[in-house]
């Protein structure tokens, strides 16, 4: 299960990885708490949320881009101490008791956009730190770091929301982004081989390239539907816990824990399990139970109910998205992985991020379990016509299916 911590480049950037995506978690907690505790709108909240990520439509290809060219390693630290000065403003702000929505939003914005770049920088340092037959593994014990981080984030952060108020949550916030960045500088210097030509046509052949590739290009195309309609119920699930659950802010708390807690263990399942004959079964269960966990959690009406059902939401999401993001990673050249990677963010993160505002908007209208269940189920839908009408697809429910070529240019290119 953990042998890729046998490699120390890897086990620094794993420790790295905890400590941003814990600070991330705990900006979601505290973010949209304080933003329905402002505007007692779901729809703001959605927004808020929406720009801490939404600049993956416009930035994600050109982080790829310096993913390719620059010191990876590099680009990691300058965004985590990105984020911590973002965040570090957010505590002062909260403070002096600053409740300025229009920037609260700016902020946000500039958040995200240091979190593109770390999406992009973290993806690509990975395959770098192990060799290709560890990628699988590799990737899995990534997601508990960055996915099961959505447990020890708000887990650490819930307490010290409820005993010392928001602006001790975002100095808390602060110090995990600076000790992210601290760690990142033992990872080494990581390049990718890109060259410094013209940017348009890297990002051309990077995408000729990932599309050349079926079973990357296929990988894009289902984890988009998958982030569309299962992972866009973040903005409404304050709404959620306060409206449907009738519940505390400690629940929300619990719950995004619970949620975290079930992604490190489903991502510890699948760095088990790894091998080629156990990957249909889990590609199964993990795309079946995205779906039916979250009509199942957005139905209940107890507390309880909802922290067991996100455990299975947590676990189900984070294996999808392990085993599709080590499609790709296996698929591409190293000199296109920065930009592959970042195409494959562009893709799968818009929509998230877009429907998850509209759900937030919408749930303002409605309440939210009616638009949770529709999306669970809609999923299941969607991926039943697209499991009849895709050999490609129902090829992964059998072992030779997963049986990747290897990432060899069959031509010189110029990057």
């Amino acid at each position: 299960m953990l042998s890729s911590f046998r490699y120390s480049k890897f086990r620094w950037l794993w420790f790295s990885n905890l400590a941003g995506s814990a600070g991330r978690w705990t900006l979601i907690l505290v973010f949209s708490v304080q933003l329905l505790q402002m505007t007692n709108s779901s729809f703001w909240v959605g927004l808020g949320l929406f720009l801490t990520q939404g600049p993956a439509i416009l930035l994600a290809p050109f982080s790829g881009v310096l993913a390719d060219r620059v010191d990876r390693r590099a680009m990691n630290v300058i965004s985590c101490l990105a984020s911590a000065a973002v965040t570090a403003v957010f505590a002062l702000l909260t403070w002096t008791h600053t409740e300025s929505l229009a920037l609260w939003m700016i902020l946000a914005l500039l958040y995200g956009i240091s979190f593109v770049a770390q999406m992009t920088i973290r993806a690509t340092l990975t395959p770098s730190t192990v060799p290709r037959e560890r990628l699988l593994n590799a990737t899995s014990l990534v997601q508990v770091s960055l996915q099961g981080a959505q447990f020890l984030g708000p887990l650490l952060a819930t307490p010290i929301l409820a005993a010392g108020g928001p602006a001790l949550a975002w100095a808390f916030c602060s110090a995990l982004y600076v000790v992210a960045a601290a760690l990142s500088v033992t990872v080494g210097e990581s390049r990718g081989g890109g060259e410094h030509h013209d940017m348009g046509a890297g990002l051309l052949l990077a995408y000729r390239n990932l599309r050349s590739h079926s079973a990357a290009w296929l990988a894009v195309v289902v984890v988009a539907i998958h982030c569309m309609l299962t992972m866009s119920y973040q903005g409404m699930l304050p709404m959620f816990v306060a409206m449907d659950l009738q519940a505390s802010t400690e629940t929300y708390g619990a719950l995004l824990a619970s949620i975290g807690l079930g992604a490190m263990v489903g991502s510890l399942a699948l760095a088990q399990f790894s091998a080629r004959p156990y990957r249909p079964a889990l590609f199964v269960y993990s795309m079946v139970i995205s779906g039916a966990a979250l009509s199942a959690l957005g139905a209940v009406t107890d507390a309880g109910y909802a922290i067991v059902l996100g455990f299975l939401v947590g676990s189900s999401q984070a294996m999808f998205m392990s085993m599709t993001l080590a499609i790709i990673q296996a698929s591409v050249e190293d000199k296109f992985r920065g930009r592959a990677t970042s195409i494959y963010q562009m893709i799968t993160l818009t929509p998230m991020a877009l429907v998850g505002w509209g759900m937030g908007g919408l749930a303002d209208v409605s309440e939210p379990r009616p638009l949770m269940i529709g999306c669970g189920i809609a999923f299941l839908v969607v991926m039943a016509v697209y499991v009849a009408y895709s050999p490609r697809l129902r090829a992964l429910f059998r072992p030779e299916g997963w049986a990747l070529p290897s990432p060899v240019s069959s031509s010189p290119v110029t990057v």
